[in-house]
């Protein structure tokens, strides 16, 4: 009995301490991740007031209480430390990438050049600690995968950016194919429920371009910290 309630502790006591980091962590990037944003976007755009909306006090809000909510939920599914640190890392330029593409329509490479040092210094721990490269063949597919969802319909004339393809793929580097399918789907579900809004409002139509870059971002969040696609053919033995 006294084992079992000394277990319980130390679960509750990592709980905590994972609630605790996430919570930190999320309140550094909501705060971080506004003026990193705005002045990657007066290096790639003229007019000064595509920054406005990033002084509005609600929009701060949102964005510091969006971060508290992924950082948190990255903590708590993480499974081990080194996945914990890798998650948290990637968060900053995935929030950085949804905000800047959803105003001026452009995503920053040193954003993804981020992302890609966190993900292979995460791969190059895990391959060497496991004694496998089965995650660096997961992730090299993933990234095969991305670039060529994007790269098809551009090639169909369909407007995908070039960033876009870039961003794909490397989300697909980042949280492999199965992870990347589902963040795919959510991104649609979002881009749909966008246009619906977008028609309603009398805003736009079908023709109206929306930035991929914020559905993408909240899509692959949601998939790196509940992989249920991976997680339900796992149970089924398919992968």
């Amino acid at each position: 009995m006294l084992h079992k309630n000394s277990l319980g502790l130390e679960m509750d006591k990592i709980l905590f301490i994972k609630i605790a980091v996430g919570v930190v962590w999320g309140l550094l990037i909501g705060f971080a991740g506004i003026p990193i944003s705005k002045k990657l976007i007066l290096k790639r755009s003229d007019d000064p007031g595509d920054t406005i909306v990033l002084n509005n006090k609600i929009f701060k809000v949102v964005i510091i209480g969006v971060s508290l909510v992924c950082a948190v939920c990255a903590a708590l599914t993480a499974d081990g430390w080194a996945l914990l640190v890798r998650n948290l890392l990637l968060l900053l330029p995935m929030l950085s990438i949804a905000i800047v593409d959803s105003l001026i329509r452009k995503i920053p490479n040193p954003l993804l050049l981020a992302m890609i040092i966190v993900q292979g210094v995460y791969l190059a721990y895990y391959c060497i600690e496991s004694q496998t490269t089965n995650l660096l063949i997961s992730a090299g597919f993933g990234f095969f995968v991305g670039f060529l969802c994007c790269t098809i319909p551009s090639i169909l004339r369909v407007p995908v950016g070039a960033g876009d393809i870039k961003y794909s793929a490397v989300i697909g580097l980042c949280i492999y194919f199965m992870n990347y399918m589902q963040a795919m789907v959510i991104m649609g579900l979002l881009a749909a429920v966008a246009l619906v809004v977008l028609k309603a409002t009398k805003k736009g139509g079908l023709k109206t371009l929306i930035p991929m870059g914020p559905f993408l971002s909240v899509g692959a969040v949601i998939s790196m910290c509940f992989p249920l696609v991976e997680n339900v053919l796992s149970k089924v033995g398919m992968f």
